[in-house]
C-alpha cells in the first residue's frame, strides 16, 4: 500500500471514529471555549458581607462606609451579633463578616490599636483572602487619617502630616501576571494538560481499534495527528490566549521547537496505552482520572520542591510536566529559548523513549 492510500486509510479511521472526533475537535473548541469563563473576571469583587458593629459610633459608622467603598466588598447587612453571620455563611447568603468591637472610637482617640475581627468562607481561599485585603485596605485608610489628624492637632501641616503617617510608601508592580488575577495564572498550564489530554485519548483509542498494527501506518497516523494538533495548540496558545487577555510573549518559533517534542512524546504514549488497554472506554476512563494528579504535580500549581521526591519522579514521565513548565516561562514570562534548554531535553528524551517502546512493543505483530 502507497503512502497515500496510508493517509487515506487512517484519516478514515480517525474520522469514522465518533469518540476520536469528538475528542479532538468537540473538545478542544468546548474547553478553549468553557474552561476560561469563570476566571473572566480574573479576582473576586464585591463579595457580600455583613457588619456587626458594637460601637456604633460615627467613626465606626464611617469605617463600615469604608469597608463598602472597596472594590472586594459590598456590606450587605448589619447584624447584631456575630453568630447570627454562621447560618448565613452556611447558607451563602454573605461571604464573610466584620466585627467592630465597643469601644472602637475610644481607642483610636486614645492611640490604641482596636482589634477588628473579620471571618469568611475559607473553603474559598481566594473568597477568604479577598475579603482580608478589602478590611486591611479600609483599615489602613481610617488608620491614616486617625494618624494625620492627630499630627495636625498638634500644629503640623496637613502635607507634612500626610507624608509623615507611614515611614514608607509601597509601589507595589506585578510581574508576570499584570491583573494579578487567577485566569492568568491558571488557565496557560490547563490548557496544555487539555491538549495532552485529548491526544492521548485520541491516540490511544486509534490504536486500541487498529487490529493490525504496521509502522508505515503508526508514522501516517502520527503525521495526521501532529499536524492536527499543531493547529490547535496554535490557537489555545494564540488566538485563545488574546481572547481572554492572557499574556502571550513567547516567539512563535521557540514555541513551535517545544511543542514538537511534546506532542511526539504525547502520540505515542498514548499509542502504547491503546496497545495494552484493549477496552477504548477504559482508556478514556484511565486518562480522565490522570488529568488531576498531573495537574497537581506539574510544579506550577504547587512547587515542585514541596513535593515528595517520588512523586515529583513520577511526574516527569508526563509530557506535561516539562512542557507546562517551559511554556508558561516563555508564554507568561518571557523567558529565551535557552533558558529552556533542560525542558526541551527533558521532552526529546521522553518522546524518544516512548517511540522505541511504541516500535519494540511485541504484545501485537508489526511488519
Amino acid at each position: 500500500m502507497n503512502w497515500r492510500n496510508l493517509f487515506l486509510q487512517e484519516l478514515k479511521a480517525l474520522f469514522s471514529n465518533p469518540a476520536v472526533v469528538f475528542t479532538v475537535f468537540g473538545g478542544i473548541v468546548i474547553y478553549s471555549l468553557l474552561y476560561p469563563l469563570p476566571y473572566q473576571n480574573q479576582l473576586p469583587r464585591e463579595l457580600r458581607v455583613a457588619v456587626v458593629d458594637h460601637d456604633n459610633s460615627q467613626q465606626s459608622r464611617s469605617f463600615v462606609r469604608m469597608l463598602n467603598a472597596t472594590p472586594q466588598l459590598a456590606i450587605t447587612e448589619q447584624l447584631g451579633a456575630e453568630h447570627e453571620a454562621s447560618s448565613k455563611i452556611a447558607a451563602g447568603d454573605i461571604e464573610g463578616v466584620v466585627v467592630i468591637p465597643e469601644h472602637f472610637y475610644r481607642d483610636l482617640l486614645l492611640g490604641k490599636s482596636p482589634v477588628v475581627s473579620v471571618g469568611g468562607d475559607a473553603s474559598f481561599f481566594l473568597t477568604y483572602g479577598t475579603i482580608a485585603e478589602g478590611v486591611v485596605n479600609a483599615g489602613g485608610t481610617l488608620g491614616a487619617q486617625v494618624k494625620v489628624t492627630r499630627a495636625m492637632m498638634h500644629n503640623t501641616p496637613m502635607e507634612l502630616a500626610a507624608k509623615q503617617y507611614s515611614p514608607f510608601t509601597l509601589n507595589l508592580v506585578p510581574v508576570f501576571n499584570p491583573t494579578t488575577g487567577y485566569g492568568n495564572y491558571v488557565v496557560p498550564g490547563v490548557f496544555i494538560l487539555i491538549l495532552q489530554q485529548t491526544l492521548l485519548i485520541a491516540s490511544g483509542l486509534l490504536a486500541c481499534a487498529d487490529s493490525a498494527p504496521r509502522r508505515r501506518n503508526l508514522v501516517a497516523r502520527g503525521v495526521i495527528l501532529l499536524g492536527i494538533y499543531t493547529v490547535m495548540a496554535m490557537y489555545y496558545l494564540g488566538a485563545s490566549f488574546s481572547i481572554n487577555g492572557i499574556n502571550r510573549l513567547a516567539d512563535p518559533v521557540n514555541l513551535a521547537m517545544m511543542m514538537l517534542p511534546f506532542l511526539l512524546a504525547t502520540f505515542a504514549c498514548g499509542s502504547l496505552i491503546g496497545r495494552f488497554i484493549k477496552r477504548p472506554e477504559i482508556i478514556t476512563l484511565v486518562i480522565l482520572l490522570s488529568s488531576m494528579p498531573l495537574l497537581f504535580t506539574s510544579g506550577f500549581v504547587w512547587p515542585a520542591s514541596a513535593m515528595p521526591d517520588w512523586m515529583n519522579a513520577l511526574a516527569q514521565l508526563a509530557p506535561s510536566t516539562p512542557a507546562i513548565l517551559s511554556t508558561i516561562q516563555l508564554n507568561q514570562m518571557g523567558a529565551t529559548l535557552q533558558s529552556q534548554a533542560g525542558h526541551l531535553v527533558h521532552l526529546w528524551v521522553l518522546a524518544l523513549l516512548f517511540m522505541l517502546g511504541l516500535v519494540f512493543t511485541k504484545s501485537r505483530k508489526m511488519d
